[in-house]
């Protein structure tokens, strides 16, 4: 397999296509970037479901939710994680249903139960969490708190991100996993339950600069500011890595940035600075998506340059369900003062690439509430959002008509003590 996967690798750097008659076959989805940056509309709640859902999150005091919390949503339940520096966070559980808090799972520490990093990963069938345990651990507790045990990983550090199958874990490395650059310079690692590495995919492009190679100031950053500017690519944080001005080099790094996933029974994989999304077949990467950028392009080569990139698009998120593909990118990632943040929508029935700034929020044309801040993709394919109670207050005092929408009942309800507001379209 690595054979394989080496070969398609240096085709793909040379052509960013595959030259097989197999592949070319396939037929992959092209996503028009620029005609949509150059034909910019606002999007609408309307074009990404056709309700909208609001769950007012209990406030019990054992569940208090902290500042710049994380949102997932599984089938069943709401995940929210927070971090509370300098603690490795906190994990509570809510029903989906209702908002009911459940329990909290896990917890910081230094026991072999704890986990390093709040951020958790769940299994196909969403029957535990798992955590980061340091330096190659992940533990395992069930959806009412209890620890279930734990994985190891004998031949790695921790990967960025996981995506854990009924058969199998497979882990996405970055360029700042020291085992990852160490071994070979692959990007997934395909994993056994039990941990033990049996096969990886390698790196697209090799990782050319050491972590202490020239750097002068390096930042960690997360909360609000940074989902304005960079988008939900970066709701767990992110290192900004700015090397010597006379080299012109900046890197950022989002934390647990999700480069795979699944869609019913396809693995998806993406990595940064290729503009295209590949389905992980067997041996084979297959070309299933391609973001057409042209004059927006970003050179893979060119991906750490800060000369000449106000212009240069980088795909910064992805989310994917039956219906369309909801994406954000960034222009002028590097540039301070033009960076743009974009939602993006191809729809899949129609084959149409539309895209709005991120900063006006998607317009809510079905209860009229407040403009819809994506935050990522539930496991059942709604486009979810969390919203602190206070903003619903400020928002209401210019807005005090909405308390008689009988969509919006919910607000009637409301505090600023209570914990915040998840809101999916369904």
């Amino acid at each position: 397999m690595k054979q394989n996967l080496i070969t398609t690798t240096v085709l793909l750097l040379l052509s960013f296509s595959v030259n097989s008659q197999e592949n070319k076959a396939m037929n992959p989805a092209v996503i028009d970037v620029e005609s949509g940056l150059k034909n910019l509309s606002r999007l609408k709640v309307s074009d990404l479901g056709k309700t909208i859902r609001y769950i007012p999150l209990e406030t019990p005091d054992d569940g208090l939710i902290g500042k710049s919390p994380i949102v997932k949503v599984l089938k069943n339940y709401i995940i929210v994680e927070y971090r509370t520096f300098p603690s490795a966070g906190t994990c509570l559980l809510f029903s989906k249903k209702d908002g009911r808090f459940i329990a909290e799972i896990g917890h910081a520490g230094q026991d072999s139960e704890a986990f390093t990093d709040c951020f958790s990963w769940t299994d196909e069938k969403e029957e535990f969490l798992y955590f980061e345990r340091k330096p190659d651990q992940l533990i395992k507790y069930d959806m009412k708190g209890n620890f279930c045990g734990k994985i190891v990983f004998p031949s790695s550090g921790p990967a960025s991100y996981y995506l854990i199958t009924d058969s199998e874990i497979i882990g996405y490395f970055d360029a700042f996993n020291i085992a990852n650059i160490s071994s070979g310079q692959y990007s997934l690692g395909i994993f056994e339950k039990n941990g033990r590495l049996k096969d990886t995919v390698p790196s697209f492009f090799p990782y050319t600069t050491p972590l202490t190679d020239d750097i002068y100031q390096t930042n960690l950053l997360y909360g609000k500011t940074m989902y304005k500017s960079l988008g939900s690519w970066v709701r767990a944080g992110v290192f900004i890595f700015e090397y010597t001005q006379a080299r012109q080099i900046r890197q950022i790094n989002a934390l647990h940035a999700a480069r795979i996933w699944k869609n019913n029974e396809n693995i998806r994989y993406k990595q940064d600075f290729i503009d295209t999304v590949y389905t992980v077949s067997g041996s084979k990467l297959i070309p299933s998506v391609a973001f057409k950028t042209g004059k927006y392009h970003w050179p893979v080569q060119e991906r750490r340059s800060e000369k000449n990139n106000s212009e240069r698009i980088f795909i910064s998120d992805i989310s994917e369900n039956n219906s369309f593909i909801f994406f954000q990118c960034i222009r002028g990632m590097f540039t301070r003062e033009v960076s743009v943040l974009y939602n993006g929508l191809y729809d899949k029935n129609t084959g149409k690439t539309k895209l709005g700034i991120n900063g006006d929020g998607i317009e809510d044309d079905l209860t009229h509430f407040m403009p819809f801040k994506p935050l990522g993709m539930s496991t059942s394919g709604e486009l979810v959002s969390l919203v602190e109670v206070w903003e619903v207050m400020d928002w209401l005092e210019k807005h005090p008509e909405a308390k008689n929408n009988k969509s919006l009942s919910f607000l009637k309800e409301l505090d600023e003590e209570m914990n915040p507001v998840v809101i999916l379209i369904e």
